[in-house]
């Protein structure tokens, strides 16, 4: 009896409790998406309060996602400012996809080395459906496919340190791709060049796979530098001709005010 009340009485074992990941780990993904996809534009401010109010959590754990977004690279902690969106030039830009395209173009030469069926099917379905998506002029979805189909080859390596150093690098490409993409339209030629890349992986050409990815990438990359390098130079005329408004009106009040005092 007295050994049925002790068990009768027992805590639930550790094994039942359930666990959560702490709260600056359950905000950062969203924080992260956010700055990717380009809701929060380069050189916003974030708002501290605002964020808090967001998602219901205190300062503490907020400065911790912040600090995660810093060492990304997403964001700058100023003193006395608070969070501020990065904004990448064209330099930063062009030496992010040097990185990506190494990174790949090993992807593309591991699956294609390694053979495995059910990785080959996955690249060959996706390939097929941003096809589609193309066809239908659905931009929205070939851009979610086309993210799929790299992250397909890059985790069909089976090498977890290669897909952990592609997943943050590409935070950094998404940004741009989505400033491109907000200005760029889809077309089937856009999900035709990825064709030599499945053709070469499938009939595991390995080195012609590698060099159909480098390829591919190097013209995205031109895309995007081609897409900052305008905006940059956009930028730079505002900022001169606003520059020579301020001066014309501080020349036109000198003359005024000299004009006065003359007749005085």
């Amino acid at each position: 009896m007295a050994g049925s009340k002790k068990n009768g009485g027992s805590a639930p074992s550790a094994a039942s409790v359930v666990r959560y990941p702490p709260m600056h780990d359950q905000i950062l993904p969203h924080l992260r998406r956010d700055i990717v996809e380009n809701r929060w534009k380069s050189g916003v401010r974030l708002s501290e309060p605002l964020l808090c109010k967001q998602f219901g959590v205190s300062r503490t754990p907020l400065r911790e996602a912040l600090k995660t977004l810093e060492a990304e690279g997403l964001i700058r902690l100023v003193p006395h400012v608070g969070a501020v969106v990065t904004d990448p030039g064209a330099t930063e830009i062009g030496e992010t996809m040097e990185i990506l395209i190494g990174l790949e173009q090993l992807a593309a030469i591991r699956v294609a080395q390694s053979g495995r069926q059910q990785v080959l099917r996955d690249i060959q379905r996706i390939y097929e459906e941003m096809r589609q998506a193309a066809r239908r002029g659905d931009a929205s979805r070939y851009y979610e496919l086309n993210d799929d189909f790299h992250h397909c080859i890059v985790r069909g390596t089976g090498n977890r340190s290669l897909v952990d150093m592609h997943e943050k690098i590409m935070w950094h490409v998404h940004r741009e791709r989505h400033r491109v993409n907000e200005v760029e339209s889809v077309s089937v030629e856009s999900a035709e060049s990825h064709h030599e890349i499945v053709d070469a992986i499938v009939k595991r050409r390995a080195e012609n796979a590698g060099m159909a990815m480098r390829k591919h990438l190097e013209n995205v990359s031109r895309l995007m530098l081609a897409n900052r390098l305008a905006e940059q130079g956009v930028a730079a005329a505002q900022t001169g001709q606003a520059k020579s408004k301020t001066k014309m009106k501080t020349r036109t009040k000198t003359k005024t005010t000299v004009g006065r005092r003359g007749r005085s």
